[in-house]
Parts: C-alpha cells; sequence; structure tokens
C-alpha cells in the first residue's frame, strides 16, 4: 500500500477526543490531545499518504489496504495488535475522495468508491 507522498499528513482525531492520529513516513502515530504522548502505533501496517482512508473507532483502526491489487477495509486492534477483515469492496476504492467514517454505533462504515470517470474532449477551430 506505500505509495510516494508527504512524510506527514492529515491528523484525524480518535471519537473519544483522546488521541490525535498522524503519519510520518508512512506509519502511524497517535498523540495526546494535550500534546504529550506522542507514540508509533506498534503493528501497524504501513500507511498511505492518503491517511484519510482510515478511522480510529473503538479498541483500533479502521482501514484501507491493497492486497495482491485488491482493496480490502481491515480492522487493527490495538490492544491485541491483530488484524481482522471486516470488507472486501467489489471495486475499486478511491481514498482521495473521502474518508472511512464509522457510525457511532459501529454498525455503519462508509467508503468512496468511484464506478465512473469521464471527461469531455472538446476541439477549438480557428485558435491562435
Amino acid at each position: 500500500m506505500p505509495v510516494a507522498g508527504p512524510a506527514s499528513s492529515w491528523p484525524i482525531e480518535s471519537p473519544d477526543g483522546q488521541y490525535v492520529y498522524f503519519s510520518r513516513d508512512f506509519r502511524l502515530w497517535r498523540v495526546g490531545t494535550d500534546g504529550t504522548g506522542e507514540q508509533q502505533i506498534q503493528g501497524m501496517p504501513r500507511v498511505a499518504y492518503w491517511g484519510e482512508a482510515l478511522s480510529p473507532f473503538g479498541s483500533g483502526i479502521y482501514f484501507l489496504q491493497y492486497t495482491n491489487n485488491k482493496p480490502e477495509i481491515d480492522f487493527f486492534d490495538l490492544s491485541t495488535q491483530k488484524i481482522r477483515r471486516a470488507f472486501v469492496p467489489e471495486k475499486p476504492v478511491y481514498p482521495w475522495i473521502g474518508g472511512l467514517p464509522v457510525s457511532s454505533d459501529g454498525k455503519w462504515l462508509l467508503f468512496p468508491q468511484l464506478d465512473e470517470m469521464i471527461s469531455d474532449v472538446m476541439m477549438i477551430e480557428n485558435w491562435k
């Protein structure tokens, strides 16, 4: 999943308001909202620069990754450092369109899927 991009970006606050998550050199980090206790999230796979494609929730983090060029949305449990597959989308997921918001009760997760890309080709005559 790692791709070229900025070394650090996209802070995301945890739903409980205790932490702010951010990337640094394709690794996930968190810091207390008071600015103390900065730490790298151990066991979490490398993250791409489009960090909007993850969402802290409950005891872990939902995140998008590609395995064998196929998208999957997984859950990383912070206490056990284990990953479980949450969902395998049928079509590509485009993280730059939005995040992975999770409903407050944990029953719904939204992900950005781009079904079609179109464009118009215009011809300009007598252009100088």
